[in-house]
């Protein structure tokens, strides 16, 4: 499961049904303006002979009629676009979802948010919101959202009350390898369009709907005129099912081959199968399967983890039930859907977070874990779920302790530098909430580093809920708090620039990025890439030479020329200031690079981080900075500590072919 290559998949795809969409869209305004010139010729009273003379005579009206069509249809589709700018949050309230608060006393949805939460810190992700929706018997879920920024994953009430821990897990790992590979992203771009050639069948349904009313109340509406109406509005109503039809191919299409990929994704992810294998079985077995009753099934049926409705083949979103668990359980046969038992699942063993200081990492393996969580990362996930201090996972939840916990994160293990700080702070924020700092930067400290970007990912969705003054007040403190000494060291300028990066992708979530499409030249990169490297190598080697030597060879990995006449100084310095600016510059100056090359990059970095044999946790979060940004999320990397007990690979294998 390569996420680079899903990657670059979803744009091929994208590409793809952008020219479906526009081939449906002519159809669909072909067939409407042959509806109208059918009631001009039944109108005009015309022999079969003269057909072809009146439709000439009036092809500037047919002509207008197409265009509208169109217009109409763009209008419809941007509309949709416009009114999920919002995000994963919109789809699941649309649909009748209520938010999972993080206070929740309720065992159920409390299982349900620590398994979310694991499941994105294992990710190296935010931790998206978390929806019920309350009136939906069936077991169901999906994952919405442009990026893991703005993410929502929601579950229906009968994926809380049918499922267990294990299945459940299962479940949301499958949602979260739709947020990591990018097929979130092209569900809800796909809910636009979608809608738009919908539109057309939607204005017929509403033309009969009137008709009827007007003819209920008033007799005096007569004649060939209601006719004519009507005549139109089937024909509308008609042309609506063919733009169904076309939306339900498009989405049959795009969804089929990707629920395969999503489940072989979870069992990797969770290194068992039983989970999302006992949770299909219940879908099969129960009555209620995985339809939607109260939602509106038809435009987001693309997106969901099984079947919304009750569809012929041909237009299913998803392969059958039973072809799915045959995958993942070869033992598996369907007469067995009565009863699905459930299974052990495997199990991890993790060390405590706070006892990882630095740990070794095959370079080969960095690119491997972008996107690519596996049961090491969710085992040092939950390990680290569970060793949170009462007090800091209280403070993640905290609409306002939130924003204080940020501030302590960043605070200086110095303890003169952090005095330095601290008295900034208290003429910004006032005595009160700058005691409240100094308490939890202490638990923090207690904590250990590897908790700061994970702590930073918890306390995200709280502070989504802000107000945008208040977010951009946060980054001017951080910001401040990191350049008061003159120095910025490499933990600060990880934390500020991934709360900066995460806080501008969740203000307009749809804005187009212009990402992934230009092709690595060694020549127009060569300045960007030397400097990103020399970053690392800088901070990650204790003597210039350890330093020079991981820098050439990054370089030399990513491509041989790159490392050919290199100076003897690295483009940057310790404790020299303005790096992290020039570090800035180099990510914007890769950001439009292909999938496939920000792998290569991600790699080579990995060769000049682990030169010397080891890797810091400071390190680790440069080198995870870099990679979200680049918009390939790094787990955490010192889940190199966890060992895994036990494991099941049949499913795997049986996935893969």
């Amino acid at each position: 499961m390569d996420f680079f290559e899903a990657q670059e998949r979803s744009r091929r795809r994208t590409r793809a049904l952008i020219g479906v969409y526009i081939l449906a869209t002519l159809a669909v305004a072909l067939a409407v303006t042959a509806v109208f010139g059918a009631v001009l010729l039944w109108t005009e009273s015309s022999p079969i002979e003269a057909a072809p003379e009146m439709l000439a005579m009036r092809a500037p009206v047919l002509a207008n009629i197409a265009i509208f069509t169109l217009v109409l249809i763009g209008i419809a589709s941007l509309y949709r676009i416009l009114t999920l700018r919002d995000g994963g949050a919109r789809v699941a309230r649309e649909l009748g979802g209520t938010p999972v608060p993080p206070d929740t006393q309720d065992p159920l949805r409390r299982r349900l948010r620590n398994v979310v939460e694991e499941m994105a810190i294992a990710s190296g992700v935010p931790v998206p919101e978390v929806y019920v929706l309350e009136h939906e018997p069936g077991i169901n879920a999906f994952a919405a959202g442009y990026r893991p920024e703005d993410a929502a994953v929601a579950v229906t009430r009968g994926t809380l009350d049918q499922l267990s821990r294990d299945e459940l897990q299962g479940v949301i790992a499958h949602e979260f390898s739709h947020v990591l590979n990018g097929d979130m992203r092209m569900n809800i771009r796909l809910m636009g369009p979608l809608f738009g050639i919908m539109v057309i069948g939607l204005v017929g349904r509403s033309i009969l709907r009137n008709v009827r009313l007007g003819r209920r109340s008033s007799m005096r509406v007569k004649g060939n005129g209601v006719v004519l109406v009507l005549a139109v509005a089937l024909g509308l109503t008609g042309i609506g099912y063919v733009g169904v039809m076309f939306a339900r191919l498009i989405k049959a299409a795009v969804s089929r081959q990707r629920e395969f990929l999503a489940d072989a994704s979870a069992v990797q992810f969770t290194r068992q199968a039983n989970g999302i294998a006992g949770a299909l079985k219940k879908i099969l077995g129960l009555s209620d399967r995985s339809y939607l009753q109260r939602a509106e099934a038809e435009e987001v049926s693309h997106m969901l983890f099984a079947p919304g409705e009750r569809l012929a083949q041909l237009f299913a979103t998803h392969p059958p039930l039973n072809e799915r668990i045959q995958r993942l359980d070869k033992t598996w046969r369907a007469q067995a859907a009565e009863a699905a038992r459930e299974a052990p699942a495997g199990t991890t063993r993790a060390m405590p977070p706070e006892s990882i200081g630095s740990f070794e990492l095959a370079p080969a393996g960095l690119a491997a874990l972008a996107g690519n969580p596996g049961p090491p990362q969710l085992a040092a996930a939950h390990a680290l779920h569970r060793h949170v201090p009462p007090r800091l996972y209280e403070a993640a939840h905290s609409n306002d302790a939130a924003f204080l916990l940020v501030l302590a994160l960043i605070l200086h293990p110095d303890a003169l530098l952090r005095r330095d700080q601290l008295a900034y702070l208290h003429g910004q924020l006032g005595a009160t909430r700058t005691g409240a700092v100094e308490q939890l930067y202490e638990e923090v400290s207690r904590s250990g580093s590897a908790y700061r970007l994970p702590l930073l990912d918890l306390a995200f969705p709280a502070l989504r809920n802000r107000p945008d003054g208040q977010l951009d007040y946060l980054r001017t403190l951080v910001d401040h708090l990191a350049h008061l000494d003159g120095r910025v060291e490499l933990f600060e300028y990880a934390l500020a620039r991934v709360l900066g990066e995460a806080i501008e992708r969740t203000r307009r979530p749809g804005r187009p990025t212009g990402r992934g499409r230009r092709k690595l030249d060694h020549h127009r990169q060569r300045e960007p890439l030397r400097v990103l490297f020399a970053a690392l190598a800088v901070f990650g080697h204790d003597s210039a030479t350890e330093a020079r030597a991981s820098w050439a060879a990054g370089l030399s990995r990513l491509d041989p020329q790159l490392a050919a006449d290199l100076p003897e100084e690295l483009p940057i310095r310790p404790g020299e200031d303005g790096w992290q600016a020039r570090v800035d510059q180099a990510l914007s100056m890769l950001l439009p690079l292909r999938p496939l090359d920000r792998r290569r990059i991600v790699e080579a970095l990995g060769v000049t981080a682990m030169h010397d044999g080891w890797l810091s946790v400071a390190e680790s979060e440069l080198l995870r900075t870099v990679c979200a940004v680049l918009d390939c999320p790094l787990p955490p990397l010192y889940a190199q500590a966890v060992e895994p007990v036990t494991e099941s690979t049949e499913a795997l294998r049986s996935l893969s072919t």
